[in-house]
Order: C-alpha cells, then sequence, then structure tokens
C-alpha cells in the first residue's frame, strides 16, 4: 500500500473534484491520501478545511488512510516569503518520503494569464520526481 500526494487549492469546487477523483483511485488501489493545502490569508479557518477533506473523501471511500497537512504561514515577511509553488514541492520532495504518485487539478489560462500567473502543475511536473495525474477543473 502506498501514498497518493494530493495537491488541495482553487475554488471549492475545483478542491471537491481532485479530491474525489484522488479518493476514487485510492480506494481502488488500496493506497493512503495524504492532502496538502497551501492556507493563504484569506482562506477558511483550518478546522473548515480539514472538516470539508474529511466530509469529502468519507463519501466517497470511508475507509481508505487520510493524513491532512495545511501549511499555514501567518504574517510572512519578505525574508519569510515563499511561493506557493516552492511550498508545494518542496512539500512533495523533501517529506522524508515517498509517494505513488500527484494528483492535482489543471486550470486552462490563456495567453496572457499563462505569463502573468505561475503555474503550481508546471511547478510539480518540472520536478520529474514523482508521476503527476492532473485532473481538469
Amino acid at each position: 500500500m502506498g501514498t497518493i500526494f494530493v495537491a488541495y487549492g482553487g475554488t471549492p469546487a475545483e478542491r471537491t473534484t481532485v479530491l474525489e477523483f484522488a479518493a476514487e483511485r485510492a480506494a481502488a488501489s488500496g493506497d493512503g491520501l495524504f492532502v496538502y493545502h497551501v492556507q493563504e490569508a484569506g482562506d477558511e479557518s483550518s478546522r473548515e478545511i480539514r472538516d470539508n477533506i474529511r466530509e469529502c473523501v468519507e463519501g466517497v471511500a470511508p475507509d481508505i488512510p487520510l493524513e491532512v497537512d495545511l501549511n499555514v504561514q501567518a504574517n510572512p515577511s519578505e525574508d519569510t516569503n515563499v511561493s506557493t509553488q516552492k511550498r508545494l514541492t518542496d512539500a512533495i520532495l523533501e517529506g522524508g518520503r515517498e509517494f505513488e504518485y500527484v494528483v492535482m487539478g489543471e486550470v486552462e489560462h490563456g495567453r496572457v494569464e499563462g505569463f502573468v500567473l505561475p503555474s503550481m502543475s508546471e511547478a510539480v511536473l518540472d520536478t520529474h520526481a514523482v508521476p503527476v495525474l492532473l485532473v481538469p477543473v
């Protein structure tokens, strides 16, 4: 039995789509889920996020092992302000564990947005460290 890394981010609807997909895959393969979320200042409370994750997984596959990691950065300074992409890739690469693969949402961006908005999926794909399943959201 392995563990599937789930990048939990985006809108609530996008999060649900990705997490349901990952839970279905975990149930079919006998793997567990490691759900990682970078909590920004405007996000819901940690408790709300944890509750939403547990409800979603229990609704799809209540018997799979589940671990949740909320990466919270309160009051970042310029010295500690690390990009969301770096925090995500560090969680995958430096967590002291091996993941079967990563499940994350793939949001379509236009040409201008592609230049302006950094891509989380590209950051993970560029590591070449673990297979990635992109879920259209």
